[in-house]
């Protein structure tokens, strides 16, 4: 017999009306259909949901943690051993690709120190040490136009903020790592665990409210910054899920409209609605999962540019918006069409080329570069060796040009990019290095080998230059410094962060530039069998 799910053994009139299960008398029927949905969808978080036929992905695990209340939090680990030798990496998604390359060499271990502290400790510790004022600060400047702040008076931002715990979390999570790196790693950790509880409690609430919308987005596309390693928070799944909170809501009403005249009141709500959208398109295609998302919904993004209040920001927003929706369309089939792709994304290209010469154009460029490189990345194992040598220089090509690309338009907002920014930049770097790896005889033919290698010690130490020790750009930089010194230990010795910090000193680096990162290699033998075939002659396909 089944389980007993609590079914009533009659159902009542207004059941049997509605047609849907009834529950015993004395229980909620609305409320506890809609917490076991919830409470399944939960714990769901701790599962793979890669494992499944369908979206399957190797070498994926999730370790669940629970915390005080019950809920079940989620972290993705990699079932990879350091030292362990992955051969099937060019079939994962990118982020999954700096996930494994951070495994490989011993660095996606989870700071959870302060796991299971409560939430009143949490927001006692962002009170006392004066959080909220370093968020009003920074936090608006800098991010705010993400989340609909720009156009609020700060006294009306603070008491919104301090309303909602989960909001309050989300956004001092990002401002703490912009104060001092010891006042980030003592107070971050509490309130990374208070956020994921709050969020969990937050699925059970139906409808929801802007400022949860707000914070997922927060949440989201900064996971990798709240929680110091990749996947940290699962930002496919929590957008998801903001998603489908969506539709239940009245907040977004006006995305589902036919006709809408966009103003100054509903312009941030459509914003908060595109960058949700963004969000879970980025890592749709970096985990290549289906996204929760039709292609209707793609194009009513739009509407944001029908006002005459819309920013550069909210244009290029809608423009990546529909590059990663082309992304995920055209490169994760079952078959790889090159010209059908390279189409698809010169149309993309020429549809949205007048901001190509708008400022901060320099992230567009990044997304089509990075797009190209997706495909050829996909496509490499199943061409014949002359087409392969082609795409090699080719991907080559673009990973040096998101590397230079990034080095070269870097100013005082670089420390403030979004994850997925950093994301990009570091696909770029781990696949140069396994390109470098693999290819470097055939390769040394067409490239300065040894430039090349320069190239990726010069990304390690302007990343280690971004912000504090406790920035993204740090964390991902162990993991492009690691990788390169493992692939590559014949290559220049890759500069330590302590290093860098020294020579990148504006006095040292203006008169002895030759001299960055000149550590001694440490001799270490690392062998890695390849991920890529090698390059051999084999028949035409």
């Amino acid at each position: 017999m089944p389980p007993d799910r609590g079914r009533a053994s009659k159902a009542c009139t207004v059941c049997r009306k509605q047609k849907t299960r009834c529950y015993e008398s004395g229980r909620p029927g609305d409320s506890s259909r809609l917490e076991r949905t919830v409470e399944r969808l939960a714990e769901r978080l701790g599962d793979d949901p890669l494992n499944t036929a369908e979206n399957h992905v190797p070498n994926s695990s999730a370790a669940n943690v629970r915390n005080d209340d019950g809920f079940t939090v989620f972290q993705y680990q990699s079932s990879i051993v350091p030292g362990d030798v992955n051969v099937d990496m060019s079939t994962e998604g990118p982020v999954f690709v700096i996930r494994d390359a951070a495994a490989e060499v011993g660095m996606d271990q989870h700071d959870r120190r302060l796991a299971g502290s409560s939430l009143l400790e949490v927001g006692a510790v962002v009170i006392a040490r004066g959080l909220i004022t370093v968020e009003q600060a920074s936090f608006p400047e800098h991010y705010g136009r993400w989340v609909a702040f720009k156009d609020v008076p700060v006294n009306e931002l603070l008491k919104t903020v301090r309303n909602s715990p989960l909001l309050l979390c989300a956004c001092c999570l990002i401002a703490v790592r912009h104060t001092t790196d010891e006042l980030a790693s003592s107070v971050a950790p509490q309130m990374f665990e208070g956020a994921k509880s709050l969020f969990s409690k937050a699925l059970l609430t139906v409808p929801q409210t802007f400022d949860f919308f707000q914070a997922t987005v927060i949440l989201s596309m900064w996971s990798t910054t709240i929680g110091q390693v990749l996947l940290s928070v699962d930002s496919w799944l929590s957008s998801g899920f903001a998603l489908q909170h969506s539709l239940a809501s009245d907040v977004f009403k006006p995305v589902n409209q036919e006709s809408l005249q966009v103003t100054r009141q509903n312009i941030g709500y459509l914003s908060v609605w595109n960058n949700l959208c963004l969000t879970h398109l980025h890592y749709s295609v970096g985990t290549k999962r289906r996204p929760l998302l039709q292609k209707g919904q793609i194009d009513r993004c739009r509407l944001v540019l029908d006002s005459d209040h819309s920013t550069n920001f909210e244009c290029r927003i809608v423009a990546e918006v529909h590059l990663y929706w082309d992304i995920y369309e055209s490169c994760f089939g079952s078959s790889i069409d090159l010209p059908a792709i390279q189409s698809v994304l010169c149309d993309w290209k020429n549809e949205w080329e007048f901001l190509f010469d708008q400022p901060r154009s320099q992230f567009l460029q990044m997304g089509f570069h990075f797009a190209q490189l997706l495909a050829f990345d996909h496509s490499l194992n199943s061409r014949s060796a002359a087409v392969r040598e082609s795409l090699l220089l080719e991907m080559v090509r673009l990973s040096a040009a998101i590397l230079n690309l990034a080095m070269e338009s870097a100013d005082a907002r670089t420390r403030h990019l979004s994850d997925h920014i950093y994301h990009v930049i570091t696909f770029a770097a781990v696949t140069l290095c396994r390109l470098l790896h693999l290819y470097e005889d055939q390769l040394s033919s067409s490239h300065d080998i040894l430039e090349l290698d320069q190239l990726l010690l010069n990304l390690v130490t302007w990343l280690y230059s971004i912000g504090l020790p406790c920035h993204v750009a740090h964390t991902l930089g162990n993991v492009v410094a690691a990788f390169h010194k493992k692939l590559r230990p014949t290559a220049r010795p890759t500069p330590s962060q302590e290093e860098a910090d020294f020579w990148g000193q504006p006095e040292f680096a203006n008169f002895f530039p030759d001299l960055l990162g000149t550590a001694i290699y440490d001799g270490t033998d690392y062998t890695m069998l390849p991920d890529w075939e090698r390059f051999i002659s084999g028949p035409s396909t």
